[in-house]
C-alpha cells in the first residue's frame, strides 16, 4: 500500500466551480486498478504562509503498490491531469508525491471490540 499524494493550490476565483468539478474526478481516479479510496483534506494558507486568496487542497489516494501507480502514471495520467487544466487554465498549481508507509499505529475500529 502506498499514498499517491496531489497537493492542489485553486485561486478563490474558481474555486466553487473546482470543488465542484473534483468528486467526479476522484470517482474516475478511483475507476483505475489498485486505486481503493480517495481522501480530500482542507489546507490552511496562513499555516503554509500562502497568499490568503489561495485556496489549499490535499488528496490521498490509497493504491495497492507501485506497479499500480506506475500503470497509472504510464497510461491515462496525462490525460487525467488535461482535464483539469482544459477546465481551469493557469488558475491551478498541483503538485504530487508518493509516500510509501515505514510503520503504523493506532487501534483497528474493524476488528477491535
Amino acid at each position: 500500500m502506498l499514498i499517491y499524494e496531489v497537493n492542489l493550490e485553486v485561486n478563490e476565483s474558481v474555486k466553487f466551480k473546482y470543488a465542484g468539478w473534483l468528486p467526479s474526478h476522484l470517482e474516475k481516479m478511483l475507476k483505475f486498478r489498485g486505486f481503493r479510496h480517495a481522501y480530500w483534506f482542507y489546507r490552511d494558507p496562513q499555516i503554509e504562509n500562502l497568499a490568503e486568496d489561495l485556496t489549499l487542497w490535499t488528496i490521498h489516494y490509497i493504491v495497492d503498490d507501485i506497479g499500480c501507480l506506475n500503470e497509472y502514471l504510464q497510461g491515462p495520467a496525462k490525460e487525467m491531469r488535461q482535464e483539469s487544466i482544459d477546465l481551469f487554465g493557469n488558475q491551478f498549481k498541483a503538485t504530487r508525491r508518493i509516500l510509501t508507509p515505514l510503520a503504523g499505529a493506532g487501534i483497528d475500529t474493524e476488528t477491535s471490540p
